[in-house]
């Protein structure tokens, strides 16, 4: 029964084992089997394991399986780290907000004890009801796509190794072992989305469709991802070009793409600009990409889409970046690094503006759109303007991307 666990955990670790592995145990079935599969697979590597439990101090519950974590790494010897999550405002969704904090919990955990790689617990279960459920919102190719069994975010590769193992696989081994774990109660309450589709895939099971088989269509879909991203890639290859940390895409070569191909590429242009880390909503993708087609300005995410001059821009828009505020030699709007001969703390890099941009020599010169320069970084003493890097007037201030153009391209193969 520990074989299969083993081969699958082989699999994404052996090639380049870490030195330091972290595993995520929250107590449950999935992750206690994932724990103890790992603890047989570290003997003799040289791995060196560690444990870390998030409470997000929702559920009674969670005290005891946090005990239970704890005491399974007295048995085994493992250091184990509990974080406290205590950032619920009552806004938004509970679950996705819960979610993210406890990636960011863990990622500031292992970049503080060394920890490159973090093991978590999915199973072949997650990804069919996963997959169910983005069904039901009706996502498309990358919504549909299987989760990836290796994937770096916030510095730390994040492994899932039982991808296509099933749940009840894992609790079979975890009773031959006699190892316990806690039931969460919410698995039982129908109130909850993954809970009624648990339920649907017992009827799906009935019609031939069984989770192997939602696993299989995912990573299909994954693979259809893979190749729309590669073809991506090479239309921005061909058809945008960074200019002062301003996408610039060839009118023609753009309108000539295919529909999905544009779509992509867009969102790619918007989300690399204004650094989001989730794609916007179809709907007002949809709505840029007309806007584009009928050579329309139109905002999208805090950028802005204009045509002019057969390109296609995509720059910050000023409304989202004009209260930024940073000090000289601090990233300003997450993207731009200013530096100058001078580090006076009263000194302040803030958006250009437009009452502004009439003071600048040469700025034409560029051949930036004016809304694009009234949203570049610039360097103020008081209400005094003394510097506006993109321009190199003043060869002693410059401005550069923290992700230049290199990772604009680079990162339409991150997946």
């Amino acid at each position: 029964m520990l074989a299969p666990l083993l081969e699958a955990i082989a699999e994404q670790l052996s090639g380049r084992p870490p030195e330091r592995l972290g595993v995520a145990v929250s107590g449950g079935g999935d992750s206690v089997a994932l724990l103890a599969a790992l603890v047989e697979h570290v003997k003799g590597t040289g791995t060196e394991l560690s444990v870390i439990t998030v409470n997000h101090g929702l559920r009674p519950e969670a005290k005891e399986e946090v005990a239970l974590v704890t005491d399974l790494c007295a048995r085994w010897n493992l250091s184990h780290h509990v974080e406290y999550w205590k950032g619920w405002s009552g806004e938004g969704n509970l679950q996705s907000t819960a979610r993210d904090a406890r990636y960011e919990l863990m990622a500031d955990w292992a970049y503080g004890n060394g920890v490159t790689h973090i093991a978590l617990g999915h199973t072949a279960d997650d990804q069919a009801e996963t997959f169910i459920m983005r069904l039901a919102r009706g996502a498309g190719v990358d919504g549909l796509s299987a989760m990836a069994p290796r994937r770096v975010r916030y510095g730390v590769t994040w492994v899932r190794p039982f991808l296509r193992i099933e749940r009840s696989a894992l609790r079979t081994y975890l009773t031959a072992a006699q190892l316990s774990w806690c039931e969460d109660p919410s698995n039982e309450n129908p109130d909850f989305e993954r809970v009624r589709v648990r339920d649907a895939l017992t009827v799906l099971g009935s019609l031939g469709v069984h989770t192997d088989t939602l696993v299989d269509v995912a990573h299909n879909m994954s693979q259809a991802r893979e190749a729309l991203d590669w073809q991506t890639f090479l239309a921005a290859r061909e058809t945008a070009t960074i200019r002062h940390g301003v996408v610039a895409m060839d009118l023609r070569s753009f309108r000539m793409l295919p529909d999905e191909i544009r779509r992509r590429l867009l969102i790619h242009a918007v989300r690399w600009t204004s650094g989001s880390a989730y794609a916007p909503r179809r709907a007002a993708v949809a709505h840029a990409l007309a806007a584009v087609r009928a050579s329309e300005t139109v905002t999208l995410d805090g950028c802005q889409i204009t045509v002019e001059n057969d390109i296609v821009w995509v720059f910050r828009e000023l409304n989202a970046v004009k209260d930024f505020v940073s000090e000289v030699g601090d990233l300003w709007d997450d993207r731009w690094l200013v530096s100058g001969p001078e580090d006076d703390p009263d000194i302040e890099v803030r958006a250009l503006g437009y009452d502004a941009l009439s003071e600048v020599e040469g700025w034409r010169d560029l051949g930036l759109p004016r809304a694009a320069m009234a949203a570049m970084p610039s360097v103020w003493y008081d209400q005094t303007l003394m510097a506006v890097p993109v321009t190199g007037v003043d060869p002693d201030w410059t401005a550069e991307l923290d992700n230049g153009q290199d990772a604009f391209f680079a990162a339409l193969l991150s997946h």
